[in-house]
């Protein structure tokens, strides 16, 4: 994804080392030679604290890194508050916006809010990013890491989510075929069966929260969307499923023309269908992969992750020994 002006705009909720920053500047701007210009959100670092003297360490570090746009900032600031026009948070994002990479680290649950409110939460912020992105003629990319256990996610929304996985199955042949191909859940009664599992629970939360953001981007004026990747983590050794998950997608701007209502201009465009779009998020969900597992299975991979994170943690100052010391001490937990 080679921006046309050279810069890539990045929208991210990085932490006080700012190791999400550095790594992609190292591994992705570097090495393409393309201006890094982002924008974080970063609630915890109040301005009279020790996480704030951390936080302008760190970002004067990496604004020093050869490839970081100077406007690049970091504000004081909660992610929901993006919902806010009035709001500093949507001022910044909508000054910098479009984005061709959004970043939602959310290792606290994007599902945890209760839904359909008017205070500033991730649903509305994230749907009012949406509409800033709409704006958007190039693909972008939006990551998205949630917590995925039971306890994490508010049942109201899940609800939402299952309701909406239900009408799907009777009116969407194609998401029911995936659906029962890749997940076993062909009608209503299985889907209840599948929730009332800790995979089958897993399975349709994630399909619902892509079912969520696919339905919004085939509005006008709409995106293609493809799920490009579904990675999993367990965090609690006594999880009964990965309780961490990351996904990526690929949103594609379809670029059609205003409807004539003279009827006089005849243009056709295809517009993205949210079914089949849905049907083909469901086979990759059910592809998804255990980060811990793939680790676990390749020990040269592993030492190579190692000595990465390593030299990523000596970068923000953190003492290597001591990680080192640390990695001695895990087990590592598997997904399965």
């Amino acid at each position: 994804m080679q921006p046309d002006d050279g810069v890539l705009k990045y929208l991210g909720l990085p932490g006080n080392d700012l190791l999400d920053l550095r790594h992609f500047h190292a591994e992705v701007c570097e090495q393409k030679q393309m201006k890094l210009r982002f924008l974080g959100f970063n609630k915890s670092a109040n301005p009279r604290s020790d996480d704030q003297t951390e936080l302008n360490i760190s970002l004067d570090e990496v604004r020093k890194l050869s490839m970081i746009d100077p406007l690049s900032t970091v504000i004081w600031d909660d992610f929901c508050n993006v919902a806010n026009e009035s709001s500093k948070a949507w001022g910044e994002a909508k000054k910098f916006g479009p984005y061709d990479i959004i970043n939602l680290d959310l290792c606290d649950g994007f599902g945890k809010h209760e839904p359909g409110t008017l205070n500033n939460n991730h649903y509305n912020a994230v749907n009012k990013l949406f509409s800033l992105q709409a704006k958007s003629t190039r693909p972008w990319l939006l990551f998205l890491t949630t917590r995925s256990d039971s306890g994490s996610i508010n049942p109201a929304f899940l609800q939402r989510l299952i309701d909406k996985y239900a009408e799907n199955l009777v009116e969407c042949m194609p998401f029911q075929e995936a659906s029962a191909a890749t997940l076993s859940i062909e009608n209503e009664a299985k889907l209840k069966e599948a929730v009332a599992t800790p995979d089958g629970h897993l399975a349709v939360f994630l399909v619902g929260i892509c079912k969520w953001i696919l339905g919004i981007a085939v509005q006008p004026p709409a995106s293609k969307v493809e799920v490009k990747s579904v990675i999993g983590y367990r965090i609690e050794e006594n999880a009964q499923h990965d309780d961490l998950i990351s996904l990526a997608l690929r949103f594609d701007p379809v670029l059609s023309p205003p409807a004539d209502p003279l009827g006089i201009a005849r243009t056709q465009t295809a517009l993205p269908n949210e079914c089949n779009l849905a049907a083909r998020a469901v086979k990759r969900i059910g592809n998804r992969k255990c980060a811990d597992d793939i680790l676990a299975a390749d020990a040269a991979l592993l030492s190579e992750m190692t000595a990465a994170t390593a030299d990523l943690l000596a970068l923000a100052r953190y003492d290597v020994d001591k990680y080192q010391e640390w990695l001695q001490t895990q087990t590592v937990v598997s997904c399965s």
